[in-house]
C-alpha cells in the first residue's frame, strides 16, 4: 500500500468518528445503528477527502508539467523567429548585391560596347590610312 499522508481534514473527520463512538457507552439499539452509520459517513467522508487531495496533487503536476511544455514551445516560437529575422536579413541582402551586380554588369556592357566602337573606329581610320598611302 503506498504511504499516503493524510490531510488535516480527514485526520479531523476520523478523530470526529472516534470521539462519537467512544463519547456514548452503550446506548438503545436505534441510536447505535445510527451512530455506526454517522462514523461511517464521516469515515467515508474522510476517505473523500485524501482521495481529492491525491488527485488535486496529480492534476497539480499535470499542470505543471504543461506549464513547463508551454514555456519550451515558446522558447522554440521565439527562436523560429529569429532565425527567420535572420533569413529575411539575409534575403535582403542578397537583393541589395544582385541589383549592386546587375548596375555593374550595365556599366560593364556599356564600357564594352564604347571600347567596341572605339576598336572599330581605329580599325577604320587605320584602313583609311592605308589606303591613303597605297594611292600615293
Amino acid at each position: 500500500m503506498p504511504n499516503r499522508r493524510l490531510s488535516l481534514f480527514a485526520t479531523l473527520l476520523r478523530a470526529a468518528a472516534d470521539w462519537a463512538s467512544a463519547r456514548h457507552g452503550t446506548p438503545k439499539r436505534g441510536c447505535a445503528e445510527r451512530r455506526r452509520r454517522s462514523r461511517q459517513r464521516l469515515k467515508d467522508q474522510a476517505a473523500l477527502s485524501d482521495f481529492f487531495r491525491d488527485r488535486c496533487q496529480d492534476l497539480g503536476g499535470q499542470v505543471e508539467a504543461l506549464q513547463q511544455l508551454v514555456a519550451g514551445l515558446n522558447v522554440e516560437r521565439d527562436r523560429l523567429r529569429q532565425q527567420i529575422q535572420i533569413h529575411y536579413e539575409c534575403m535582403d541582402d542578397l537583393g541589395r548585391r544582385n541589383a549592386y551586380l546587375l548596375d555593374q554588369c550595365a556599366v560593364s556592357q556599356h564600357e564594352a560596347e564604347h571600347w567596341k566602337r572605339f576598336v572599330e573606329d581605329e580599325r577604320a581610320r587605320e584602313a583609311e590610312i592605308a589606303r591613303k598611302f597605297q594611292l600615293n
